[in-house]
């Protein structure tokens, strides 16, 4: 069953310069899918520009899905390293992505996600980051 909900999502990206924290809060639309949760929504970023989400969530693994002024594709998995493909307007980025923890939690009020992952890029660490998901 497809419902509307309250996405909530805290980025916290330190790459070697101290912590960077972004906070996105807007709508979206969330459904069961394979044993985990698909959510999507939109996000607008101060120059007006547009960003689609598809969020995958599960208890083995968290997917992001990007497309418009900012996409990509990733795919976190608990010890594992993946490729990563991030587009930017200035052109293509590869990274693998090193996740150290994935946990999603699911209750009557909504579901709660957060993952702990590390961003390679030229074989040497671009950044560390956490991502925190909360839908209601």
């Amino acid at each position: 069953m497809r419902k509307d909900v309250q996405v909530s999502v805290l980025g916290i990206l330190d790459a070697g310069g101290g912590p960077e924290a972004i906070l996105t809060r807007t709508t979206g639309i969330c459904s069961p899918q394979g044993g985990g949760y698909q959510v999507s929504y939109r996000e607008l970023d101060e120059h007006g520009n547009v960003t689609d989400n598809l969020l995958f969530l599960s208890q083995t693994e968290i997917r992001l899905d990007r497309s418009g002024a900012i996409s990509g594709s990733f795919r976190f998995m608990p010890g594992e390293r993946t490729k990563a493909l991030y587009r930017t307007p200035f052109g293509e980025i590869g990274f693998l992505a090193e996740t150290e923890s994935c946990t999603m939690e699911a209750d009557g009020n909504g579901l709660e996600a957060r993952l702990e992952y590390r961003l390679y890029e030229g074989g040497r660490l671009f950044s560390q980051n956490i991502l925190s998901v909360r839908i209601k």
